[in-house]
């Protein structure tokens, strides 16, 4: 995809004006993958490029959510979710110890094996990347390619180079965890025992969004919704999403807001797709959820069983990069194995490395 309409499609994004329902990645004629393309100088954007997805992407924003809330009825794939119960497909089981795992948009799954991040192609080869003993958390591409990793033993998130070296980021956090990322290079995150949601800015600045129980309790998961301008995350062992509006927080600092329960869930791990919706996984019974929401990020109905799984599992990636299907999800845990959801949607644009390892 060429920059401009990468940049285009954020600044509608932003805007909150609606990109059109049906319409067509313009990428997808010849085949090329968004995030993919090394030299840019400029942070692009990912809904998931890459092998194996087919047709044109179709990109909606929050006014197209849902299908009983505020905006336009959901038209497209929209409008056709893939139903559960969905039969997962195992693709590896080479990793051991990621609880997340990152596609840096060039064709590789980067998670833990022992004390390493290593590459994983879906050719089945593997390469070494860094070294990074100790627990990781959360793992994410910043805009510039450089991986961010959360480490709850140290209380810090790290940069990870291109190059494999591994540089202070942040310190002083309890347990930082889930981590999202925006493309001005901003990283959200959670601290599980600090009970906080915070925004690490790219100098390295704490902003605290929300905190205290039991509005913010044992937080895990959490994905930033540019669209709608809220943080959803998730209080695992409460079973909880809850969302902070950005806009709002003026009026009413800190004061998140209940979007649905999974009853006797441990939920961990947030992604949202093109439409708006989030998948949510549970880490206890090792399940996958969809939460279908509206246009202000309500949810629409009980949350959906999607798929189980054999084995533990703790996050979810839509596919990017060669050999990856933009459409399916991927999910993972702790466990070291990947499955493949296939949902015939795609993720929600995310920021992608211009020239990632």
């Amino acid at each position: 995809m060429k920059r401009g309409y990468r940049l285009l499609g954020w600044a509608l994004l932003l805007s909150g004006a609606p990109l059109a329902c049906g319409s067509g990645d313009p990428s997808a004629a010849n085949g090329a993958t968004s995030g993919s393309g090394g030299g840019a100088s400029a942070a692009t954007t990912s809904s998931g490029g890459g092998g194996g997805a087919g047709g044109a992407g179709v990109t909606t924003t929050a006014s197209n959510a849902g299908s009983g809330g505020a905006g336009a009825a959901p038209t497209g794939e929209c409008a056709e979710l893939v139903a559960g119960p969905i039969e997962p497909t195992r693709i590896t089981d080479v990793f051991s110890g990621s609880e997340d795992f990152a596609f840096n948009g060039q064709g590789h799954i980067v998670a833990k094996q022992g004390p390493n991040l290593i590459r994983y192609e879906a050719t089945g080869q593997t390469s070494n990347f860094a070294s990074l003993p100790g627990t990781v958390l959360g793992l994410k591409y910043l805009p510039d390619g450089t991986l961010v990793a959360a480490l709850p033993e140290r209380g810090a998130v790290v940069k990870v180079l291109a190059t494999g070296q591994v540089e202070a980021f942040v310190e002083g956090l309890s347990a930082p965890n889930g981590l999202s990322v925006d493309t001005d290079g901003n990283v959200w995150a959670t601290e599980t025992t600090g009970n906080r949601v915070v925004r690490l800015d790219p100098d390295a600045n704490v902003e605290p969004i929300a905190g205290g129980e039991p509005e913010v309790s044992q937080p895990n998961g959490i994905v930033f919704d540019p669209a709608r301008r809220v943080v959803f995350y998730t209080n695992a062992s409460a079973g909880e999403i809850r969302r902070i509006d950005l806009d709002a927080r003026g009026e009413e600092p800190g004061r998140p807001a209940l979007v649905t329960t999974v009853a006797s869930a441990v939920l961990d791990g947030l992604v949202l797709d093109s439409c708006g919706h989030l998948y949510v996984v549970d880490s206890k019974d090792r399940e996958l959820y969809r939460v279908r929401l509206d246009a202000g990020g309500d949810a629409v109905g009980e949350p959906e069983l999607l798929a189980s799984f054999p084995t533990s599992v703790a996050n979810a990636q839509f596919g990017s990069g060669p050999g990856f299907n933009r459409k399916t999800l991927y999910v993972g845990g702790v466990a070291g194995s990947i499955y493949a959801v296939a949902l015939d949607i795609g993720g929600a644009p995310v920021p992608a490395p211009p020239a990632a390892p």
